[in-house]
C-alpha cells in the first residue's frame, strides 16, 4: 500500500511541473543518514529528504521564526525569497512582500498532516538532521500554478508543501484556505486539527 502511495504521489509531482530544458536552482534538505541516496530525492517529502522549488508554498521556520504558507519567489546562488503576505485573485495574484534569506541561516520546514479529510500533527525538520543547501537541478524547476474552481469563481492558486505531497492552497484577505474537490478548508492554529464546518466552509482546527 505504501508503494502504492508513492507512485501516485510521484506521478502527480511530475503532472504539477512544467518542462524544462535548462538548469535551476533548488534548495535541497538531505538527511544526514542518506548522503547515498541523494540522487533519489524528488519534490515530494521523504525521511531521506527532498527539495523545494520556486512557486511552491511552505511553511518554513528560519532562525526560529515562522514564515507559514509562504511562496518561494526565487533560489539563487546563495539565497531565497520569499513572500508572506500573498493574496489570491481571479486568474491572478497579488504579491505584497518580499523577504530574502540566506542558505546559512538556520532553515526549517514544517509540513502539515492532512490527508483524506484526516488531520493529524504537523511534523518540522530537524536542524541537526539535515543538510540545507542550494543545488542545480535541470529536472524539477518551478512548480505550476493551481486552478482552484469554487462555485464559480476560478482561482489562480499554487501548491502547497505536505507530509502526504501536494496540496491546492489560496489565500483569501490574509487566510489560507485547503482546497479539495469536497470543499475549501479554512487552516487554524497549529497542532492537531479537525473539520467543523463554519460560513459555508470547513475549518481545520486545534483539538
Amino acid at each position: 500500500m505504501k508503494h502504492c502511495v508513492l507512485i501516485i504521489l510521484l506521478f502527480f509531482t511530475v503532472s504539477v511541473f512544467g518542462q524544462t530544458n535548462c538548469s535551476c536552482k533548488i534548495i535541497q534538505f538531505l538527511h544526514k543518514d542518506s548522503i547515498s541516496s541523494e540522487n533519489k530525492l524528488t519534490p515530494v517529502y521523504h525521511l531521506r529528504g527532498f527539495y523545494l522549488v520556486k512557486n511552491g508554498v511552505y511553511d518554513f521556520v528560519i532562525d526560529g521564526k515562522k514564515y507559514f504558507q509562504s511562496i518561494l519567489l526565487y533560489i539563487n546562488q546563495n539565497t531565497f525569497s520569499i513572500s508572506t503576505k500573498w493574496e489570491t485573485k481571479e486568474d491572478v495574484e497579488q504579491i505584497n512582500d518580499t523577504l530574502i534569506f540566506s542558505i546559512n541561516q538556520d532553515i526549517q520546514v514544517r509540513m502539515v498532516s492532512i490527508h483524506n479529510r484526516v488531520g493529524g500533527l504537523p511534523t518540522t525538520t530537524k536542524l541537526k538532521d539535515y543538510i540545507v543547501s542550494i543545488k542545480d537541478n535541470n529536472e524539477y524547476c518551478e512548480l505550476k500554478h493551481s486552478e482552484i474552481i469554487s462555485g464559480n469563481t476560478k482561482y489562480l492558486g499554487h501548491y502547497y508543501f505536505t507530509l502526504y505531497g501536494f496540496k491546492s492552497i489560496k489565500m483569501i484577505k490574509g487566510k489560507p484556505y485547503l482546497c479539495e474537490k469536497r470543499g475549501d478548508y479554512l487552516m487554524w492554529a497549529n497542532g492537531r486539527v479537525d473539520y467543523v464546518e463554519q460560513d459555508g466552509a470547513y475549518v481545520l482546527r486545534r483539538k
